[in-house]
């Protein structure tokens, strides 16, 4: 049986810093909760967006003002992902010229819980007009993040609102992330093209991609645990050009956190579950569909497998905490 869901805002924008996007919930192993987001600005992309952390003691129930993770006089910067690893955060960030022009990806780290930072370093082998996505630890010990890459860099200009070469692939690391190396990508596919993987029980790996202006989601494939991937098909999943979130429990089912509308609008907000490796999606329960932009959910299953924790953004403006209610149950 359900038990009820657990809500919470988390950050409501105000002059100078409105807009806010790109939130990441994350629990610490002492039980603290933070959630890195970007804010700053009207809107986004503005030269005033920057990374701020927001903490809860109270598992999601109040949470603390924000303090600023990093920020720049004459440039944006934006998160893309947190991983905790131990006693350790380690953070994908991202400059740009507030335009998205001059586009770069660094890395910085914490070993307080984020209380301070290290000077950011360049993300390498995609120092680049790349944004890395949520990890998947898989079972033979190696680190495996999505990427969504834009290239070649001379020719992106995002002011004009349309992109045409959004490429995907992976970054691994078997080592927590202190050296990478890079997959074949596959694309392109048109607009932002945020992904997200899950493993298999059979050791493969699944990339379900946003793919603007299509009303649904496109579905890689690899065999050979991430090196490679089969060209994108499209799914009966519908996305009106949005970011989801993926994740797998320990039973073997997998559940996604996302916007099901095949227009353009991100609402209603819903969690799926597949008992059977995403070839169906069996439970399906609106979270919410309150009026207005839903968007961009991301965070974490908790421990014991009762909740999915995530915080989403409420019309750019406002960071909303949800805790969702799993419901009982073993995949087939």
């Amino acid at each position: 049986m359900d038990t009820a869901d657990r809500k919470a805002v988390v950050y409501r924008g105000a002059p100078p810093d409105i807009c806010c996007v790109d939130q990441m919930l994350r629990i610490l192993p002492g039980g603290e909760w933070i959630v890195m987001f970007m804010t700053g600005g009207a809107g986004e992309p503005e030269q005033a967006n920057h990374i701020v952390l927001s903490r809860s003691t109270d598992e999601g129930k109040t949470w603390s003002a924000s303090d600023v993770v990093l920020q720049y006089d004459d440039r944006a910067c934006l998160p893309s992902e947190l991983i905790v690893d131990g006693d350790r955060l380690l953070a994908f960030v991202h400059t740009h010229d507030g335009s998205f022009g001059d586009w770069r990806c660094w890395t910085i780290e914490s070993g307080d819980g984020g209380q301070t930072w290290t000077d950011p370093r360049t993300l390498e082998p995609y120092p680049r007009n790349t944004f890395v996505r949520n990890l998947c630890r898989t079972s033979w010990g190696e680190w495996v993040l999505p990427v969504q890459t834009y290239r070649p860099p001379e020719d992106i200009d995002l002011r004009s609102g349309v992109l045409e070469h959004g490429y995907n692939g992976v970054i691994i690391s078997g080592n927590a992330g202190q050296t990478w190396t890079r997959s074949e990508v596959i694309g392109p596919t048109r607009g932002w093209v945020e992904n997200n993987i899950v493993e298999l029980s059979d050791e493969k790996l699944i990339m379900l991609i946003r793919a603007d202006g299509t009303g649904h989601l496109l579905r890689s494939k690899s065999a050979d645990r991430g090196r490679t991937w089969s060209a994108p098909e499209p799914t009966d999943i519908p996305n009106p050009g949005a970011k989801f979130r993926l994740h797998r429990l320990s039973d073997g089912r997998i559940c996604l956190v996302h916007n099901p509308n095949s227009t353009r609008t991100r609402n209603p907000l819903a969690l799926w579950i597949s008992d059977d490796e995403m070839r169906t999606w069996g439970y399906r329960r609106t979270l919410t569909d309150f009026p207005g932009a839903l968007a961009y959910p991301d965070g974490v299953v908790d421990e014991d497998e009762r909740y999915v924790h995530f915080v989403f953004d409420y019309n750019r403006h406002d960071v909303i905490y949800w805790g969702a209610a799993l419901p009982t149950g073993q995949a087939r």
